[in-house]
């Protein structure tokens, strides 16, 4: 398979794949590695990888910047693995499959993770509300940066639906918390925290929405 040619089109035979087989055997064809010779991908350990021409390496640059056109696949070019590498693309690709989503983000820590959802979601002036009992770093993270940031945090006992919903202020974007909670193992109610939000949000416009 040459770095031009077009990756085999096998999404429909995969849709009759069982949950179970497909999170043994992954995807089956990935766009991040050439599976003409190899049935098990490698695990890359490489930090830069090597650009031929300057050509090249720009060209890499603009497809990582841009989606592809219709009907264009080709194999990567990888520059560098913070962009992007084949590795962790494949685990994104079966992630993804693995929870019947269109695409997957992996982090190198849960505290990027954290603060990568959260600084999607809020800006200067918005409003969180999270569970009274936290990760230490998440504890810090929230009462320590984002205020500098002008963003309003509220900590408060999710396992109780009344203060939740007195806490809920018109510039709230996000509810956090984590269950079973680190460290007393709080059980929060993902349900009903989830219908409070839903409730509150089929009143607001989208651009307001928790």
């Amino acid at each position: 398979m040459g770095t031009d040619d077009p990756q085999p089109d096998d999404a429909k035979p995969q849709r009759r794949h069982q949950i179970r087989t497909r999170l043994i055997h992954g995807i089956g064809r990935s766009a991040s590695w050439d599976y003409d010779h190899h049935v098990v991908p490698p695990l890359t350990s490489s930090a830069t990888f090597r650009l031929s021409s300057v050509e090249r390496g720009a060209q890499g640059f603009v497809e990582f910047a841009h989606e592809a056109t219709a009907g264009e696949k080709r194999l990567p070019i990888y520059i560098y693995d913070r962009l992007d590498e084949p590795t962790r693309s494949m685990l994104e690709e079966n992630l993804a499959v693995a929870e019947g989503g269109d695409m997957s983000l992996c982090f190198a820590s849960g505290m990027s993770a954290i603060s990568a959802a959260i600084g999607v979601l809020t800006r200067a002036g918005d409003h969180l509300v999270a569970h009274d009992v936290l990760y230490g770093c998440t504890y810090s993270l929230l009462t320590n940066w984002y205020p500098r940031l002008n963003i309003g945090v509220s900590l408060v006992n999710l396992c109780d639906s009344e203060k939740l919903m007195a806490a809920i202020t018109d510039n709230t974007r996000v509810v956090y918390f984590e269950t079973p909670v680190n460290p007393d193992l709080t059980q929060i109610n993902i349900a009903e925290v989830s219908e409070i939000v839903g409730q509150i949000n089929s009143e607001r416009d989208e651009d307001r929405q928790i």
